[in-house]
């Protein structure tokens, strides 16, 4: 009778046991993970060592620039690439334009936008992405005869709009 008591209560145990183990096996939990992006937006020359400026020298003889090409990476949504010169225009001999180049972006680009020393949109509407394009520069004389030569140092920049 002892070994039939003995089982009774190990048999209502384990039964009264089981559904704390299904329960263990079955149960989820939730958990709110909270995931902080950095804003990145970043642009340089290629051929610079990462700069987002180069030298561009404008004379009778042409046109020579370290770089002829930009590549950015950026998350945010809006954002503008933007060119600028550190010579006023009245500082000038040549009138200097740039414009973008096989475009890889879905940005818009400008055309032709004239370098001087105020800020000038180059491409807008740019999504997230890494993006680039070629540069051609263009330069054309502001004086009759023989003019001077400019030496421009071009800043491009990638900034909201």
């Amino acid at each position: 009778m002892r070994s039939y008591l003995f089982i009774t209560l190990l048999t209502v145990f384990v039964l009264s046991s089981v559904p704390d183990l299904v329960l263990a096996r079955s149960a989820t939990a939730t958990h709110v993970v909270t995931t902080r992006v950095e804003p990145i937006a970043v642009i340089a020359l290629v051929g610079t060592g990462g700069q987002n400026c180069t030298r561009v020298l404008v004379d009778s003889a042409g046109i020579t620039t370290v770089s002829q090409e930009l590549k950015w990476t950026t998350n945010l949504e809006g954002m503008r690439v933007t060119v600028q010169s550190n010579l006023a225009a009245d500082e000038q001999d040549y009138i200097l334009r740039v414009r973008t180049v096989d475009l890889n972006s879905e940005g818009t680009p400008k055309g032709w936008v004239i370098i001087n020393d105020e800020l000038s949109n180059f491409i807008t509407g740019i999504t997230p992405e890494i993006g680039g394009c070629g540069l051609e520069y263009e330069a054309s004389s502001k004086i009759s005869g023989k003019p001077g030569r400019d030496e421009h140092i071009i800043t491009y920049t990638i900034t909201e709009q």
